[in-house]
C-alpha cells in the first residue's frame, strides 16, 4: 500500500520537478550540464548528511552508506573542472526518524532509476561518461534494479501502520517540494 500511495500523492510535485530540470536545456553544452551538476550537489550532499545521522536503516535491510551520491556529484564535478569548496548549499532538512529518513531516500532513490536513461543521453549529447562526468546518473550500474527493489522492500517493511505510511508520504513531499525550490533558484557553482 505504501508504495502506490508514494507514487500516487507525489506524482504531480515529480512532474513538477521534472519539468523543473529540464534535461533537454541542460544538455544543450557542457556549462549547463555542470551547472545542473552543481545544483544537485547542493541538495544532495546536506540531504545525505542530514539522512546519514538518522539509525535504523539496518532494521529494514538497508546500509545507507551503500546509497550515498554526493561523492559521485562531487566526482563528476571535478572531472568537469569545477570544485566543490564554493558550492552553495541547500539547507538540510530534519530528519528526526527513520520514517522521514525513508520518505526522502524515496526522492533519491527514484531518482537512480532515470539514471541510465540520462546517462546515456548525456554520452550521446555530450560526450561525458560514467568514467567521465556521469558517474552520478550512474551511481549503481547494473545494480539499479535490485538496489530499486531492497527499498522498496524497506518501505514495506517499515509502514506498516497508516501513521507510518503517513511519516513516509509527508517526508517524501517535502523532499520534492525543497528540491524543486532549490533548482528554481538557480543556485549553481
Amino acid at each position: 500500500m505504501i508504495l502506490d500511495r508514494l507514487k500516487e500523492t507525489t506524482a504531480e510535485q515529480h512532474a513538477r520537478l521534472e519539468r523543473r530540470v529540464d534535461l533537454g536545456a541542460r544538455l544543450r553544452g557542457p556549462e549547463a550540464y555542470t551547472d545542473l551538476l552543481g545544483q544537485f550537489y547542493g541538495f544532495y550532499r546536506p540531504l545525505e548528511e542530514a539522512l546519514a545521522a538518522v539509525s535504523g536503516y539496518e532494521s529494514v535491510g538497508l546500509a545507507f552508506v551503500e546509497r550515498g551520491k554526493t561523492a559521485y556529484l562531487a566526482s563528476d564535478l571535478e572531472a568537469l573542472g569545477r570544485s566543490t569548496a564554493n558550492v552553495p548549499l541547500a539547507a538540510a532538512p530534519q530528519v528526526r526518524s527513520l520514517g522521514a529518513a525513508l520518505g526522502r531516500m524515496y526522492v533519491l532513490e527514484g531518482a537512480t532509476l532515470g539514471g541510465r536513461v540520462v546517462c546515456r543521453m548525456v554520452r550521446e549529447s555530450l560526450g561525458f561518461t560514467p568514467d567521465r562526468g556521469c558517474r552520478f546518473f550512474n551511481s549503481y550500474g547494473a545494480r539499479v534494479g535490485p538496489m530499486w527493489t531492497a527499498f522498496r522492500a524497506a518501505l514495506v517493511q517499515f509502514a506498516t501502520t497508516p501513521e507510518a505510511e503517513t511519516e513516509v508520504v509527508v517526508a517524501a513531499g517535502d523532499t520534492f517540494d525543497r528540491f524543486d525550490c532549490w533548482l528554481a533558484t538557480g543556485a549553481a557553482t
